[in-house]
């Protein structure tokens, strides 16, 4: 009769392979990565990129590190790596394009919106600095009348006219002076006017009694300001 001899252990490392082990690192930069290329298309609120790359780009290095040892991972770590990477890049080029185009639209802005600034005063029908504005209005009247009830006021007439090429709404202020000396503050507008149509504001009063202009020997009006902004 033979000897019958019990099994024996199987050990490791023979018989069935090893199973490869986790790489949750890689998996991490890979999420991180996907994450930071997709928040890095909006403008300005893309800085939470920084951190989600960083944190992307060192876990993807170390579970590509690690890929190495437990056989698994290595695609999600340099996929984690390289996302990570376009994320900082794309940063960049979208909030260049983003400021970019609201520099463009501000200065599209300013073309539309002429407006002039403090003059010197030393006209009666303005002062102020000369620009495209100025052409379009003037003022014809600066005068004090006796109005309803024998109240004493000022009648102040602007006249407009749109010389430009669309249409614009325009905007006067000025002081009225009596011997050089300020007495009140006098404004001006015009709605909606299209390019060659005239307007003549009567209405541009002034609240100036009559004991501020009584003895004043000479009564001007000063532009201080004006602005046109069109549509």
């Amino acid at each position: 009769m033979s000897q019958q001899y019990p099994p024996q252990p199987q050990q490791p490392g023979y018989g069935e392979p090893q199973q490869p082990g986790s790489n949750g690192l890689a998996t991490t930069a890979l999420v991180l990565g996907i994450i930071a290329v997709v928040v890095s298309f909006i403008p300005v609120l893309n800085i939470v990129v920084w951190p989600l790359a960083i944190l992307g780009i060192v876990f993807g290095a170390i579970g590509l590190s690690k890929a190495g040892k437990v056989r698994k991972g290595k695609g999600a770590g340099i996929t984690g790596l390289i996302t990570s990477a376009v994320a900082i890049i794309m940063f960049f080029a979208m909030n260049a394009l983003f400021f970019s185009a609201v520099d463009n639209a501000s200065k599209e802005l300013d073309k539309s919106y002429d407006s002039t600034a403090v003059g010197d005063g030393k006209s009666k029908t303005g002062g102020a600095k000369k620009s495209k504005v100025m052409k379009d209005f003037k003022l014809t009247k600066c005068d004090v009348v006796t109005g309803d009830f024998g109240i004493t006021e000022m009648a102040i007439h602007v006249d407009y006219a749109n010389n430009g090429d669309r249409r614009y709404s325009y905007y006067v202020e000025g002081e009225v002076l009596a011997d050089g000396k300020k007495v009140d503050d006098f404004m001006s507008t015009a709605e909606n006017l299209a390019p060659g149509q005239k307007f003549t504001d009567n209405h541009a009063g002034a609240l100036v009694t009559a004991d501020e202009i009584k003895d004043a020997k000479k009564l001007e009006c000063k532009t201080i300001k004006a602005s046109r902004t069109d549509f």
